[in-house]
């Protein structure tokens, strides 16, 4: 009964709103190694628009941050672990567009709903926290509307229509029957709050203007702070961006700069910032990896893939908010942080504990992210490195390089013999490199980016020789017109990090996270203006971060998903 109450109104609400969805797919041709430019569009012409679903659905992590925000949770209720995994297309979670709602996640859904509803209605302290300033004593109506009016203008990131405040006061007057346990105010704030954790316009980020201007659609105040909230927080906007958006400050360059200059200061950015760089670098598998022999490797742990990841992200952290730096330092400096059982593997003497420490490395073996023991331990199996899957990661997460997929029924590398011992890096060659049908993709792309990894073994440790065999780790790539010849990790992280294409790769990588959808040809001329700014200038991330939402493109929406519905109806 409760279900059925709060689904006859979610369903109501819901009516015009569910025929907007719509996913489309618009592949954008970075500048990739081997030739071509940034905007050489495949399959669509490049001056087709980007798609956007004018509709895009929370992620889980969304979902996490905004049920604990505006509920005021002292923590996320974790409770999206039970929901229906999403699957993926490209890199990142929140490609809203691409995010459905199936029966089993919106079973999950209105379960979630009914079990954070009851938590608050339970405890009246948590009550207490979600009743507006000057709340009025009564009647009993007035209490309850002005309470839907403020907690629907936080849930659904914009102030209720009349219409909508009528609905859900029809509602509320029914939450005494239906929870006769609580006085009646309570047991309406519990039904209420079941019943907008369903509702569309909690669980999607409605986008529906129509104002139509030089060809885009301008997103009005509150749109544009839901985008930039939960581009910058993943979770609702706070007062003082809704207060900004309630006094149409976010309609010009200058108003979101102001907003986003203060988020970006914000902890729950740093958070974003950390969470943006775990999936493009996929830090989440780090506890996917295959524990290690410890005769082999006496460094291992099996808590070690935590280690890995506190790694990654204070090192981030530290080149993010505090040296303020840009891409390139990414690629190329030479500290870290570690644990005891990290300075273990790196070799490092001195007392280490539990928490993570900034240490200087050798820095003719260590620089950056990609000589890191996580990146370089999961990309290896579990007794040898491995070249390919390396170069494959680097190719597609930093270089943005279109490789093909695998053919089918690969054969997998032959077993090693003992009375003819090869190095690892032999070994692929004799298997993929010339002369063979891998030679295209592994011959130019894939070996030659993996084998400046070959000092580095299973488990990221520096090695000098390779079955008794000096480690050869150089290696030429063809990045556009220009050869580039470097001689190990070292060396190939300077050379990436003085390419066009890997600025523009990360900014790339940025743009799609930011904006929650798929790159379109649109985005071209922004993607490149911003990537010759981070290679030219050392732009530092959170500078390309702002330059990014204040964009043309972040501040405005493509015609294409409206035009398609007007040409063909509701």
């Amino acid at each position: 009964m409760r279900r059925d109450a709060s689904r006859v109104l979610v369903l109501a609400l819901a009516s015009g709103l569910a025929t907007a969805c719509s996913t489309g797919e618009l592949t954008l041709g970075p500048s990739s190694p081997g030739g071509g430019n940034l905007g050489t569009c495949r399959s669509i012409a490049c001056d087709e628009p980007s798609p956007e679903s004018r509709v895009p659905r929370l992620s889980h992590p969304q979902w996490e941050n905004a049920t604990r925000d505006l509920l005021h949770l002292d923590a996320a209720s974790g409770l999206s672990s039970t929901f229906l995994n999403d699957s993926r297309r490209g890199t990142f979670d929140n490609a809203g567009g691409d995010l459905v709602v199936g029966q089993p996640l919106w079973t999950g859904y209105q379960a979630a709903a009914e079990l954070l509803a009851a938590r608050v209605a339970n405890d009246p302290a948590a009550v207490t926290r979600l009743l507006p300033s000057g709340l009025p004593a009564s009647p009993a109506d007035a209490r309850a509307r002005a309470f839907i009016a403020d907690f629907g203008r936080r849930a659904f990131r914009r102030p209720l229509t009349t219409a909508e405040i009528d609905a859900y006061a029809t509602l509320f007057a029914q939450g005494a029957t239906l929870y006769p346990e609580h006085d009646a105010f309570t047991s309406g704030v519990e039904l209420t709050i079941e019943s907008m954790l369903q509702a569309p316009h909690f669980l999607y980020r409605p986008e529906l203007s129509t104002d139509t201007q030089g060809g885009r659609i301008t997103l009005n105040d509150y749109e544009l702070a839901s985008r930039l909230s939960f581009a910058l927080w993943n979770t609702i906007p706070d007062e003082e961006l809704l207060a900004a958006a309630a006094a149409h400050q976010l309609g010009t360059v200058d108003g979101i700069r102001t907003q986003a200059t203060r988020m970006l200061a914000d902890p729950k950015a740093r958070a974003m910032v950390a969470l943006f760089h775990a999936e493009l670098l996929g830090t989440s598998a780090y506890g996917d990896i295959s524990p290690r022999n410890t005769t082999l490797f006496p460094q291992w742990t099996d808590a070690l893939h935590h280690s890995m990841q506190a790694e990654t992200a204070a090192f981030v952290d530290d080149v993010v908010f505090h040296e303020h730096a840009g891409f390139a330092r990414m690629l190329t400096a030479p500290f870290t942080y570690v644990d005891a059982d990290l300075a273990h593997v790196y070799g490092l003497s001195g007392s280490f504990g539990g928490t993570m420490t900034r240490v200087d490395l050798d820095p003719t073996q260590r620089s950056g992210l990609l000589t890191q023991i996580g990146f370089l331990a999961l990309n290896a199996s579990v007794t040898e490195s491995d070249a390919i899957h390396r170069g494959v990661f680097i190719n597609r997460r930093i270089l943005c390089a279109p490789l093909p997929p695998p053919p089918m029924n690969v054969p997998p590398l032959p077993p090693d013999d003992p009375t003819m011992p090869l190095t690892m890096r032999e070994r692929i060659t004799r298997h993929t490199g010339a002369g063979t049908c891998g030679a295209t993709c592994h011959g130019t792309l894939i070996n030659p980016i993996g084998f400046a990894y070959e000092h580095y073994d299973a488990l990221g440790r520096w090695r000098d020789t390779d079955r008794a065999m000096p480690v050869d780790a150089t290696a030429t790539y063809r990045f556009g017109r220009d050869t580039e010849h470097y001689d190990g990790a070292i060396d190939l992280g300077r050379v990436l990090a003085a390419q066009p294409f890997s600025h523009e790769c990360y900014v790339q990588n940025w743009m799609e996270y930011l904006h929650g959808r798929v790159i379109g040809g649109n985005d071209g001329p922004t993607i490149v203006r911003l990537g010759t700014r981070s290679l030219a200038e050392s732009t530092p991330v959170q500078d390309i971060v702002l330059a990014i939402v204040t964009s043309q493109g972040f501040r405005t929406r493509s015609t294409l998903e409206y035009d398609r519905l007007m040409e063909t109806g509701p």
